[in-house]
This record gives structure tokens, sequence and C-alpha cells, in this order.
């Protein structure tokens, strides 16, 4: 082995576990996880390769008025590895399909800091918190009613009830400003 070789090992050669960014492609990240996990095995690699990470949120809609909720990707198109780091983990990084490259891998792999995982992690949890909690619509915001005689009229939000899914809007009845209570789901919300 040259002196650039063995230059080049010492520079892929990395004995702790640090957080490693692959880009893949978008959509195919849980397969991505799978292919790696199952290459992994077959080398019987798992003590290098020990967590995989793809970042996604639940996030409320209503249906019917019901609180679901929808998974969304938070960086879709990338999957996140803690591993150690050597040529056969980064061989089998690189060339597990739907892998397109190790962010920053030129000539080594780069991992995260411990400021930037910290970082992911704090973002990860405000989004989750947030998605929890999100209520569609505030005091004062202009909808339109999807429903009944008044499709497609807009009215004012004076009150939301979020433990119900409901909001109140004033409905002009006889020249008179009347409440009406609405779900969610039969109302939208203009910009």
């Amino acid at each position: 082995m040259t002196t650039a070789e063995q230059d080049i090992k010492k520079q892929i050669e990395d004995n702790q576990y640090r957080w490693y960014v692959l880009s893949v492609v978008s959509w195919q990240e849980s397969m991505v996880i799978e292919n790696l996990q199952e290459r992994v095995s077959k080398q019987w690699l798992q003590d290098d390769i020990v967590d995989y990470l793809n970042p996604s949120v639940n996030e409320v809609y209503y249906k019917w008025t019901k609180k679901a909720y929808k998974v969304r990707k938070l960086y879709p198109g990338y999957v996140f590895v803690k591993s150690k780091m050597n040529e056969k983990i980064w061989y089998i990084i690189r060339n597990t399909p739907g892998v397109r490259l190790i962010v920053w891998a030129e000539t080594r792999p780069i991992p995260l800091t411990d400021k930037e995982y910290d970082e992911m992690m704090n973002y990860i949890n405000e989004k989750n918190a947030r998605a929890e909690f999100a209520i569609p619509f505030q005091t004062g915001d202009v909808v339109t009613l999807k429903e009944w005689d008044f499709n497609g009229m807009k009215w004012v939000v004076t009150e939301v009830d979020p433990s119900k899914w409901f909001l109140y809007v004033n409905v002009e009845i006889l020249w008179r400003n009347t409440p009406v209570m609405v779900s969610f789901e039969k109302v939208e919300r203009l910009a």
C-alpha cells in the first residue's frame, strides 16, 4: 500500500459514532434505510451503523369533524445515519440503491457536528410540538363556507373552539348577524 493510500485510509477511519447525512432519491428515504439495514446485516456490521433517522412530523388535519394525522417529511431527500466510518461502511453506503452521495464527502465523509445535530433535533421537536397543537383558524380570519346556501360567501371568524374542532362565524340573516357554529372541515381560510 502506498503512502497516499495509507493517508486516505487514515482520513476515512473514524471509530467514534457520528451522524452522517446521506442525499437520497426523494420520497424513497424509507426504502434506502431498509436497503442499508439489509446490506449492513449481510456484512455483519450492525455494530458499526447503529441508528437511522428520517425526520418527519405528524400534521393534524380534519376529516369529518375528527382529528387525523398526516406524516410530512421534514428533510425530503435526506437520511441521517449514526455510524463509525471506515472503508467498508463508506463503500456500503455509497453503493446502496437510492443513495446519491454522502453530504460533504468528496475525499472523505465529514460528520455533523454536535451543534448541528442538536439544532436539527431541536427543529424536529419544535415542528412536532407545533403540529400536535396546530389550529388552522384564528379569530379574525376571513373564511368561506363550502356548504349550505352560504357557499362561497366570505365571513369573519368570531370564535374558535379547538377542543370540539368548531369555529363560529357571524352570518347575516334578515339583516342581523347571527353566530353560526361550523366544523373546521366545512370552511376554507382565504389568503
